[in-house]
Parts: C-alpha cells; sequence; structure tokens
C-alpha cells in the first residue's frame, strides 16, 4: 500500500490516482482521497499545492495538448523546481513549485493577482466541497439528517463530517467529541464512524460514541443492534485478513466497549450507565389529542432543531392524536406519516413529506 503521508508535492503531482481525483474524479477517488484528508489534515497544504499545480497545467494546455503531453510538462516543472533549490536567492515564492506554476500563468498573460486569488479559490473547492460539517456549539443536543436517513444527534461540543450524498460501498462519517447514532439499516452499505483511531462499524442500529478531543479513551456504547468496534490500524487491514484475526469487539444491546488510545487496546464491559443512552428529546413526553398535523410537525421540527417541509393547503385539517414517550425521530416520522397516509425523505439534512391529503 501506497504511504502517501511521505509524499511531496512534486510525487502527488506525478500521482495516476491523485490526478485523476482532481482533474476526472469518480466515485472511488472521491471516496479514497475525501477519507485521506479527513485522517491527514496537517498535509492539505501540500495537498493544496500539488492541486494547484495540476489545475494550472491543465487550465493551460487542456485544449491543445494531450494528456501524455500534459504529464510530461508536469515533471519539466518538477525537474525545473528540483534545479532551482540548489539556487539560494531570496524570492517571494519560497517553494519552487509555485515559482514554476507562477511562470506559466505570467507566460499566458495571467496577472500574479489572479495566480494568488484565483486559482487558490479553485483548488480549495476541490479539496473541501464534498464533505460537510456540523458542530454543536450550543448546550442542547443538536439533529444531524444524513441522506441515507440516518440521524445523529451531536451532544455539546460535538462535530461530525459526511458527504453530502453517500457514495460507493459504504457510508462513512468522522467524529470529534460525542454523538448518539440512529442508523438506517443497509447489509450491502455499512456505515461507519471514524473517531479517534477507531472505527466503529453497523449495518443498521442505535449507539453512542465519545471520542473527547485530548481524552486517551474512546466509548462505544450500544442501545440496539449490534455493533463492531476496531482500532482504526487494525481496521484498515480487515480487507486482507480474516475477520477473526483483527483485534475488534461485537457489542450487543447495553454493552459498552473503551479503546485505550495509547495502549491501542479493545476493554468490553456491560454499560453502567444506562442513562448515557437517553437523549433528552426522547424523554421528553408528547401528547397530542386531535391536533393539527401541521402543529405536530412544527413542535417536533422546533425540538430537534430541523426543517420539515410540507404542504400546508395539502395537509390543512389533518388531525392527529398520539402520545410520544421514548420514539426516536425516525420512529415518530414514521407513526405520524403512517397515519395521514403520507411518506417522507430526507434531502439535504431537511425531512421532505410527501403527501396527496391526509386519510379521511
Amino acid at each position: 500500500m501506497i504511504d502517501y503521508r511521505k509524499y511531496t508535492v512534486e510525487e502527488f503531482a506525478r500521482d495516476e490516482k491523485f490526478r485523476q481525483w482532481v482533474l476526472e474524479p469518480s466515485d472511488e477517488t472521491v471516496l479514497f482521497w475525501d477519507n485521506w484528508l479527513h485522517q491527514n489534515q496537517d498535509k492539505l497544504s501540500v495537498i493544496s499545492q500539488a492541486t494547484e499545480l495540476l489545475l494550472t497545467v491543465h487550465q493551460r494546455y487542456k485544449d491543445d495538448l494531450s494528456d501524455a503531453y500534459v504529464s510530461q510538462e508536469i515533471n519539466t516543472l518538477v525537474e525545473m523546481a528540483e534545479a532551482s533549490k540548489n539556487i539560494k536567492r531570496i524570492s517571494v515564492f519560497r517553494n519552487p513549485i509555485w515559482r514554476a506554476a507562477a511562470v506559466l500563468l505570467l507566460a499566458s498573460g495571467f496577472s500574479l493577482y489572479y495566480y494568488s486569488n484565483r486559482i487558490t479559490e479553485k483548488t480549495v473547492a476541490v479539496v473541501d466541497s464534498k464533505l460537510i460539517t456540523k458542530t454543536n456549539s450550543s448546550g442542547k443536543e443538536m439533529t444531524v439528517l444524513l441522506s441515507d436517513g440516518s440521524v445523529a444527534t451531536l451532544l455539546k461540543g460535538g462535530s461530525i463530517t459526511f458527504p453530502k450524498k453517500f457514495e460507493g460501498d459504504t457510508r462513512q462519517v468522522y467524529l470529534k467529541g460525542e454523538a448518539f447514532f440512529d442508523v438506517t439499516k443497509n447489509p450491502t452499505k455499512p456505515f461507519l464512524v471514524f473517531a479517534n483511531e477507531t472505527v466503529t462499524k453497523v449495518l443498521g442500529t442505535s449507539f453512542l460514541v465519545k471520542a473527547m478531543d485530548g481524552e486517551n479513551t474512546v466509548m462505544v456504547v450500544v442501545k440496539t443492534g449490534k455493533v463492531s468496534v476496531y482500532p482504526e490500524k487494525d481496521y484498515e487491514t480487515l480487507s486482507s485478513k480474516d475477520d477473526r484475526e483483527v483485534a475488534g469487539v461485537i457489542l450487543s444491546p447495553n454493552q459498552q466497549v473503551v479503546f485505550n488510545r495509547k495502549d491501542n487496546r479493545l476493554e468490553k464491559g456491560i454499560v453502567e450507565n444506562p442513562d448515557m443512552l437517553t437523549l433528552s428529546t426522547t424523554s421528553q413526553e408528547l401528547i397530542f389529542d386531535d391536533q393539527p398535523v401541521t402543529e405536530v410537525l412544527r413542535t417536533l421540527g422546533e425540538m430537534y432543531g430541523i426543517e420539515i417541509v410540507f404542504d400546508k393547503e395539502t395537509l390543512s385539517g389533518c388531525p392527529v392524536s398520539t402520545i410520544f414517550k421514548e420514539e426516536n425521530l425516525k420512529q415518530r416520522m414514521n407513526a405520524i406519516c403512517q397515519a395521514i397516509g403520507a411518506t417522507y425523505e430526507v434531502v439535504d439534512g431537511q425531512i421532505i413529506i410527501n403527501s396527496k391529503g391526509c386519510l379521511r
């Protein structure tokens, strides 16, 4: 396996997989490099510079030259940069790649201002546009809706990074802090939570992950279903080993595991504090007695801090009578939709109600 952490700007520019991601991204390369960047954020500057080099050459020659010639031009720039490393002189471009790329831009009539601003903006868009990050800076729980219908509830200070739409064979999210997950079941597409050197793998269940910055431990607690938890280093080798060879643990309801980051060790046990699996939104009893469904949806939207979109005219005059006690958001939405003969879907972090009118 290639160790990209040791790569220089020049080596990234030469790498075929990297060039494909920048110039002609596929689902596979997007998934790989988004994952790699999240785990190697200290390399963002190197990635940005390599991306700038590729975009500069591509923009200059894309209409006139073949891919092979563009690759040759990149190699030429790299060689020029390597040669210039031995020349000691003061320059506004301390990095030889920036000097070489600037030569191309200036030769084609572009100004230095354009290079410093337009190309940098384009690079940031390439590197950062594919993942969304939500951070809970408030003192109450924050609900985050994912594209597959799964729900992440961030506790105070928690932060989650996820794609706008899950692509490929897995559903991957990245957590800092504490969050409760209610995952939509999909046996063909596992849900993976990366948090402080651990990977939690599920098919569809509800569980809590606590991975605080600065702490030596990571805790995973299961409420429903089954969860597999691995040290991240071991999970990376899972595809080439038998499951039994990897140092992971399987958790059932009311079981927990604590990962010691220093020792790279997992310790399985029984949940000592069941209250930690109870969210304020599920512990609050809600009683609706012949209430308009529009008011019920508005109440849930305010409680979870999410937008529920529906046609007020279509749903006008639809009454709902129910009592909610310990149900989660998905269970509550399913109950309401079943009562009025509607369905719902999650689109761009919103719940969209689809209805032709309430049942009479």
